[in-house]
């Protein structure tokens, strides 16, 4: 069972979900193209903190990618 959730972004859904006995409860990240993201409750996380230094411009280059 999924269950949606707010968003302060009208052009981004978000959809909580369980990803299974090895991944727990997850959350899908779709943009108004259908394109899509399912991410656990870790890498959002994660993520959340290399989009706030993006937003408060303290981005880190990786160059050897």
């Amino acid at each position: 069972m999924s269950t949606e959730l707010k968003s302060s972004n009208a052009d981004i859904n978000l959809t909580r979900f369980f990803g299974g006995k090895d991944r727990g409860v997850c959350v899908q990240i779709t943009t108004g193209w259908q394109e899509h993201i399912q991410l656990t409750r870790e890498q959002a996380l994660r993520l959340s903190k290399d989009l706030e230094a993006f937003a408060n411009k303290e981005e880190v280059p990786d160059y050897a990618s």
